[in-house]
């Protein structure tokens, strides 16, 4: 009975130590699963607001640096206008310490916080350069040992002849992922088939403004009505006045004046399908010393343009990628043979019936009847279609258009820097943002 009873406890004491090595060992897993998780917290949390803090730091860089470079040759007065930019489109520096040391300067806040200046960027006296470093405390990355995030962004910009881009047609697109149809009345409101009038209303004067394009100081506006854009600096604007943002839709169905405008656009250069225009998209842009020519966006990871791609304006940015027919396809060009002046290449604005539309809001619908549509954007594109003389002669066929990004050395085939229409803060059009 003895042995029983020791032999008994021997097992018990066994299973006991077996049931704490398994505790602990559970315990340890608990442990590594809780940091596991919580590293992945702080690296989505942290790491979410880092981006945002990038692109917000990457506007604020790209407009005081295009505000800026237009007061060179004089160095004092293109970083004083750079630093004014810098405090209206972030106010937490204002006030910060200036420190110049021509051709630099810099403005600290003495939290980490700064902005370093270079007004003869690369010993030219026609370029300037920002960096932006900002400093953010951290939210759950504190709990792997990390107090703070840096971001660090950069600006490099260059007096030059620049094409201020293509002139404007007479009709909208909405935010998000548009599908490049040019007028496409089956998708719009019974009156209204997306046709706008910034300027004149009455079909001749439509016709006029699809043939020559609608010449103007058209900006976007976001936000508040009533209130300043923080990079343009203006508040929504109807288009009886210049610079603008306001345009009125135009009611009824345009289509006929439409198609014989794009007839006529067509007709007046010319070109590969005598006597109309029918420039592959190809030959409109062609390949030049740079050597890359046109690419499909799914080709490229332009940082720049990814920096300030917004999903609610622009639709997702792996959407735009993968987009082909009969969706707009989107295209990337950084090279110096573009034909500025091709009939085939236009601005069509971005649109939206709330006069408070900001980044992040709804992409909206199509009005009914004569109403106010505001600015939020703008696409440069390349009309695919009509594109044959066929189609072009008779007006029939589809009506469709790409989407062009461009990168920082696109330029014309003339020798002109090109930057997209209505982009950027209101100064003189010889300024462009370049690689720094």
């Amino acid at each position: 009975m003895g042995r029983v009873v020791i032999l008994d406890l021997l097992l018990r004491a066994k299973r006991a130590v077996t049931d704490a090595g398994e505790r602990g060992i559970s315990f340890i897993w608990v442990a590594v699963v809780f940091l596991f998780l919580t590293a992945s917290a702080a690296l989505a949390i942290d790491t979410s607001g880092a981006f945002g803090t990038a692109r917000t730091d990457q506007n604020t860089a790209d407009l005081a640096c295009l505000a800026g470079v237009d007061e060179l040759p004089d160095q004092t007065a293109a970083i004083n206008i750079a630093v004014a930019y810098i405090d209206a489109n972030w106010p937490e520096m204002a006030g910060s310490t200036l420190t110049l040391t021509l051709p630099t300067a810099t403005y600290d806040a003495g939290d980490g916080n700064s902005v370093l200046l270079d007004a003869r960027y690369g010993g030219d006296d026609d370029t300037m350069y920002l960096r932006i470093t900002e400093v953010n405390d951290a939210t759950f990355a504190r709990t792997i040992g990390h107090d703070t995030i840096t971001v660090v962004q950069q600006a490099a910009c260059q007096v030059q002849n620049v094409r201020t881009g293509i002139g404007m047609l007479p009709i909208g697109a909405l935010a998000g992922s548009w599908g490049g149809d040019l007028f496409d009345c089956a998708a719009k409101v019974t009156g209204n088939c997306a046709a706008l009038s910034p300027h004149r209303s009455g079909a001749s004067a439509y016709r006029d403004a699809v043939v020559e394009g609608i010449e103007g100081d058209f900006i976007k506006h976001h936000g508040n009505a009533n209130l300043a854009d923080p990079e343009t600096g203006y508040a929504a604007i109807d288009c009886l006045a210049s610079p603008c943002n306001v345009s009125e839709t135009e009611p009824g169905n345009m289509s006929g004046p439409w198609r014989k405008a794009l007839k006529t656009r067509f007709s007046e250069a010319g070109g590969t399908c005598d006597p109309y225009n029918c420039d592959t998209i190809n030959q409109v842009f062609g390949t030049g010393s740079l050597g890359t020519g046109l690419q499909p966006l799914s080709a490229v990871t332009p940082g720049d343009l990814v920096t300030t791609w917004h999903d609610s304006l622009y639709g997702a940015f792996a959407a735009a990628q993968a987009a082909t027919n009969p969706s707009a396809k989107h295209w990337y060009y950084n090279d110096d043979q573009m034909d500025c002046d091709n009939p085939r290449l236009a601005t069509v604005p971005i649109v939206n019936s709330s006069l408070n539309w900001a980044l992040g809001n709804a992409a909206g619908t199509w009005p009914n009847g004569r109403k106010d549509m505001k600015f939020i954007g703008f696409y440069t594109v390349y009309l695919r279609e009509p594109n044959t003389a066929a189609e072009i002669a008779n007006e029939t066929g589809p009506m469709e258009a790409d989407i062009v990004w461009f990168g920082p050395d696109a330029e014309c085939n003339t020798g002109e820097a090109f930057q997209p229409f209505g982009a950027g803060v209101p100064v003189d059009a010889s300024v462009k943002l370049v690689a720094p």
